[in-house]
């Protein structure tokens, strides 16, 4: 008699449903698909249902109102006291109150100097929540470390980024290493801050950039931004992501009550005559093939074009000379012999005040520092002696310090009131200018701060420098003048 083979068949295996925070995804559990926020998509990795981690709070809610648990869930309660000593001016608290009342979402717009750090712990305070803070740059890194351990002790701050991972209550990163930290750990942070959200701006295309990425898998329901030049009409993913400006006060309204009065100065200086000679013949160079070759017209937009004209320069000869040519004519009204000894001449002007030169290059500040006997601050100096110098100036031991680009943004220096702008390098950069202004804006006193320009006559630079001007015209009462 043949045996029969019995198969046993075993029940479906039943998951309890539960949401999760994993590796950037928000996801659910044991529901069925017809029964979930169709905002959710099946995973078959996971067998689950998911979302970007940014929807988390979301689910949180709808997990909530149908008495469905969190798989894992940590206490992101952070009570430590503020140890700031300072007291919040009037912009600084209607500011946190305004982000509050926007559902601790939205940015905050004030000029360089009033003070946007004191926003961020008030705002940590108010909240009462672990916080990751994200910044442009490691330089950043170092300085909202020290800021944040004064302010609520040493123990509660972490850093990550490069080779230093310590995640900690509150822990500051960059806009670089932001994704890593949020996809292994975000579920530790309800707050988020961004500084200098103007670096979150759309894109060319008006697409976002890949730095969103990481608030998109974050599951913090709270989220600050911090910009002096916000990105008015190139913010669309900026405002999915953090919300939209919930506070803002420009230069113009807070002169005299919360900043210092300023002082701008456009100063042209003459190329030499063999400075006129070559920047004339370089010109020429660039300009002939320019109508030559029309690449100016090859796109709608001129930044566009320039990076078609840009990549063609690899695979022609002309195209090559014509871009050497433009380098050349740029280096030589960068280097124009007569700027250096204006500097000169302002700083005679101003014996007792401390002063920033605000470099276009690299070429330009290694000159300046070489002449003047003034230290110099660049991407490259080491963390040490960047801070060693930014000491010198604060405590009064030293007259001046070169830059190129590391102290546009971010860094305070303020005893500071002369600023020289020998250059930029956004050819006339409305943001570049107004941050560089900033620095010279934190009050002391009834101490008016002075910018002046120093601009090449009858070359490219005088355009740059109308776009310049154009970034710091005041809305409230005019500014002070030296007579132009």
């Amino acid at each position: 008699m043949p045996s029969v083979r019995t198969t046993l068949r075993l029940p479906p295996l039943v998951v309890a449903p539960s949401i999760a925070f994993r590796a950037g995804l928000a996801i659910l559990r044991g529901v069925p698909a017809a029964r979930a926020p169709d905002w959710l998509r099946h995973d078959p990795r996971l067998d689950a249902l998911v979302a970007a981690g940014a929807r988390y709070p979301d689910l949180r809610d709808w997990a909530l109102a149908h008495d469905i648990p969190e798989a894992t869930s940590a206490s992101n309660v952070f009570e430590a006291p503020l140890l700031d000593p300072r007291t919040p001016r009037e912009a600084q608290q209607e500011a946190v109150t305004r982000w509050m009342a926007a559902g601790q979402r939205g940015s905050v717009v004030l000029p360089t100097g009033a003070g946007k750090t004191l926003v961020a712990l008030l705002a940590i305070q108010r909240t009462g929540t672990n916080a990751c803070i994200i910044v442009p740059t490691r330089a950043l890194v170092s300085q909202w470390f020290t800021q944040l351990a004064d302010a609520f002790g040493a123990e509660h701050i972490g850093a990550f980024y490069g080779d230093e991972k310590e995640v900690r209550a509150l822990t500051v990163t960059t806009y670089h290493s932001a994704f890593t930290l949020l996809e292994r750990h975000g579920a530790r942070f309800t707050l988020l801050i961004c500084d200098e959200v103007h670096h979150l701006a759309d894109s060319a295309t008006g697409e976002a950039r890949t730095r969103l990425d990481a608030l998109l898998i974050a599951p913090a329901p709270h989220r600050l931004g911090l910009t002096a030049t916000y990105p008015d009409g190139q913010d669309s993913w900026l405002v999915r992501a953090l919300g939209p400006v919930v506070y803002r006060r420009s230069i113009g309204e807070m002169t005299d009550a919360e900043l210092a009065r300023f002082a701008i100065e456009r100063r042209y200086v003459d190329l030499s005559p063999s400075e006129r000679a070559r920047y004339d013949a370089e010109s020429e160079r660039f300009e002939t093939y320019a109508e030559q070759s029309q690449w100016r017209t090859q796109a709608d937009s001129p930044d566009i074009a320039w990076k078609l004209f840009a990549a063609s320069a690899r695979r022609s000869p002309a195209a090559r000379r014509a871009l050497r040519a433009f380098r050349e004519r740029e280096r030589v009204v960068r280097m124009a012999e007569a700027k250096f000894e204006e500097t000169a001449r302002v700083l005679r002007m101003f014996p007792g005040e401390q002063a920033v030169l605000f470099c276009g290059g690299t070429d330009v500040a290694m000159e300046v520092s070489r002449r003047l006997a003034i230290p110099l601050i660049a991407a490259s100096t080491p963390a040490s002696e960047r801070h060693a110098i930014l000491h010198a100036m604060r405590d009064g031991t030293l007259r001046a310090v070169a830059s190129v680009k590391v102290l546009d943004e971010g860094w305070d220096v303020p005893n500071a009131k002369l600023g020289i702008v020998l250059g930029d390098s956004t050819r006339g950069g409305a943001r570049q200018h107004t941050q560089r202004l900033g620095r010279l804006l934190r009050r002391q006193g009834d101490q008016v701060a002075s910018l002046f320009e120093l601009v090449a006559a009858g070359t490219w630079e005088f355009f740059a420098s109308q776009k310049r001007g154009a970034a710091v015209r005041k809305v409230a009462d005019s500014q002070l003048g030296f007579g132009l």
